[in-house]
């Protein structure tokens, strides 16, 4: 996620100078003033071929004949930190505080919340902090290679 955002911004700074770049103020050719004229003696015809004249440009007809470039970028679609990952859920309190222990011994934030389902309470061990779906599933898998004792995880939505 954060290699798109830094790439985007990169794609970003060059367009905008690529921009400026072309704003620039252009110098302008000085012609220099007429002298005096020098006769030339004609001793012979010289045949003339017709040249084409070049007709200077204006700056506003050069910036009509220039096209934007377009730079094609991939859709980015930003994913929003609303999940958090759950990776115990049992009855026994006891069980989840020992799970709690052994991961905060490994530097994770981790809470303990409960819920009510049929009567009965079971207490979940989620991590700290909102995560997108993509970040939630790469946490889960690493701790759960980490962690034998967590079989599996959830990604749940916050309300």
């Amino acid at each position: 996620m954060k290699r798109i955002l830094i790439g985007l911004i990169i794609s970003v700074l060059i367009v905008s100078s690529l921009s400026l770049i072309g704003c620039g103020k252009k110098e302008e050719k000085k012609i220099p003033a007429k002298t005096e004229k020098k006769v030339v003696e004609k001793k012979e015809p010289i045949e003339k071929t017709p040249v084409a004249k070049k007709q200077e440009k204006t700056p506003s007809q050069i910036a009509k004949k220039k096209t934007p470039i377009e730079h094609k970028q991939p859709k980015i679609v930003l994913e929003e930190k609303k999940y958090e990952l759950q990776l115990v859920a049992r009855k026994d309190y006891s069980r989840v505080e020992i799970e709690k222990r052994r991961l905060e011994k490994y530097g994770y934030n981790v809470k303990i919340s409960n819920t009510k389902k049929n009567g009965e309470t079971y207490y979940r061990l989620r991590l700290v902090g909102l995560y997108t779906p993509s970040q939630a599933k790469k946490v889960g898998d690493k701790i759960k290679k980490q962690f034998p004792s967590i079989e599996d995880y959830w990604i749940q939505k916050v309300k």
